[in-house]
């Protein structure tokens, strides 16, 4: 049986945020280490989350299934689960961690205790609350949408360099490299759905599926728009900036011409600062000399405008994606 998957995983959007806030902080700043963490961190999940993706390639069960990749629901429960196993008899929740070193789980209070290569030791957020929670939250979707499945959730762990040293009483933490057996292997519970409700089951959960909005992520940070550096960046040297010229943009330092340059600032504002942005505002930040060239750039099909008893706002149109790369 080929694989069922229902959605894919995306890279996520708060990784070309976070580069983004990074190149615009100034080298000094004492946000600066904070935001490369948040980076790494988001760049490790993802990346633990493709390694189970790649791994789950050849899986082959001899039941009915689907899969959704990295779901979410923003609305009233705030739902997330990485990995989703739709199946006649139940749900399988697979929550993914790739945080290195050694990883030690504590109760009373449950916390996650990590210690890096270096010996350093951090004290992190508890998978097992977080995985109470996801099968909490989802028994509840269960519910209001008259299914009676019972919810499994699984912790796994993306690579073999992370060593569990202690795991927390009646927990089931897998290796990435595992789950495809234990999941072939895995004893269903007695079937409760018929193919077809299985499939209405998954397009139900992709009818309310929202995508997490993680922006704008200055104030998120604590960060004041007056720290973030202005201007228009060079997409070659990426920490130069372009020049205003007749028609285009020019790097000053190695020249590169670029006619739409000043859209991926923008699209930086929308991620960094907030939704909407005005005419003024883009003057400022783009660092033009006039306020109609700000008007004209605004003028075009990726940015909706709404006008109020004051000013005019920009705002993305959100049937574009400005993540993509």
């Amino acid at each position: 049986m080929a694989a069922i998957i229902i959605k894919y995983r995306k890279k996520p959007a708060k990784i070309a945020g976070y580069e983004a806030l990074l190149k615009r902080l100034p080298a000094y700043h004492p946000k600066k280490e904070q935001v490369e963490d948040l980076l790494k961190s988001t760049n490790a999940g993802f990346g633990g989350e493709e390694r189970l993706d790649q791994l789950m390639k050849y899986f082959n069960p001899d039941y009915p299934y689907l899969i959704i990749q990295d779901y979410s629901i923003s609305a009233n429960i705030e739902l997330q689960a990485d990995t989703i196993l739709l199946t006649q008899s139940c749900v399988i929740l697979l929550e993914v961690k790739n945080i290195s070193g050694r990883l030690r789980f504590t109760i009373n209070p449950s916390t996650l205790h990590q210690t890096t290569a270096s010996g350093v030791e951090r004290g992190l957020k508890s998978p097992q609350v977080q995985m109470e929670m996801a099968k909490w939250k989802f028994e509840k979707l269960l519910k209001s949408l008259n299914i009676s499945l019972p919810v499994h959730v699984f912790l796994v762990i993306a690579y073999p360099n992370q060593i569990v040293e202690d795991s927390p009483p009646g927990s089931v933490i897998w290796s990435a490299d595992e789950v495809m057996i234990r999941l072939q292997n895995f004893k269903l519970p007695p079937k409760i759905l018929s193919i077809d409700e299985l499939h209405r089951f998954g397009q139900q959960l992709l009818s309310l599926y929202s995508e997490f909005d993680p922006f704008p992520l200055a104030p998120k940070n604590n960060i004041h728009p007056s720290e973030i550096n202005i201007g228009v960046f060079c997409p070659e040297c990426k920490s130069s900036k372009m020049n205003k010229v007749k028609r285009t943009w020019m790097c000053e330092k190695c020249g590169l011409t670029n006619p739409e340059a000043h859209h991926q600032a923008i699209h930086e504002w929308f991620m960094l600062i907030k939704p909407s942005i005005t005419v003024a505002e883009c003057k400022n930040f783009l660092a033009l000399e006039y306020v109609s060239t700000a008007r004209r750039i605004l003028n075009n099909p990726l940015y909706k405008k709404v006008a109020d008893n004051k000013t005019k706002k920009y705002y993305l149109d959100m049937q574009v994606d400005i993540h993509e790369k």
